[in-house]
């Protein structure tokens, strides 16, 4: 009973910070300033897809460094600050997945210019199977989740920003085992 209540309280408060979220992205928040975001956000990305850790957290701090630019936004930041700090590349991956969130939620809130593609990317498997998205520049699938283990495991869910690019058909993706 005790586990119940707290994983309820748990969701509701989960349900109320994504509300904030959303909410935090008001007229403060310009396409501009999303675009200020991408390169270091899909450095990381990179980095983590290529296992590496150190290069992870340079990039995180300089998305960290940019985002304080910008209108106070701790839901994307604290997030941020904590892969800096990660002790290991899994504890940063699990960062990630939330500044991935937050991310994608400023790229379908606010938009960004157009001047950069942006995909989102998903992989089925990551977190023990609850998955994971991400967003990344182009379409071949570069999984930050796993990096070389399971590197082109997932599937584009489509384009989200920038200059419409041909898509693979529907329902293309790509098996579990490195290409």
């Amino acid at each position: 009973m005790k586990s119940k209540l707290i994983s309820s309280f748990l969701f509701g408060l989960g349900l109320v910070a994504s509300a904030l979220s959303a909410a935090a992205h008001g007229a403060e928040f310009k396409p501009e300033f999303v675009d200020s975001l991408v390169p270091d956000y899909l450095a990381l990305q990179t980095a983590l897809a290529g296992d590496d850790l150190a290069a992870a957290q340079k990039a995180a701090s300089n998305l960290f460094t940019t985002a304080q630019h910008g209108p106070e936004f701790t839901a994307f930041t604290t997030p941020t600050s904590l892969l800096v700090q990660a002790k290991d590349i899994k504890a940063a991956r699990a960062q990630f997945l939330t500044v991935s969130m937050e991310m994608q939620d400023l790229v379908d809130h606010v938009g960004t210019t157009g001047k950069v593609k942006l995909y989102e990317a998903h992989c089925p498997m990551a977190f023990a199977g609850k998955g994971g998205d991400w967003l990344q520049a182009d379409q071949k699938i570069a999984n930050p989740y796993y990096g070389a283990m399971m590197l082109r495991c997932g599937s584009i869910k489509g384009q989200v920003a920038g200059e419409k690019s041909a898509m693979p058909a529907a329902g293309a993706k790509h098996d579990h085992r490195n290409h």
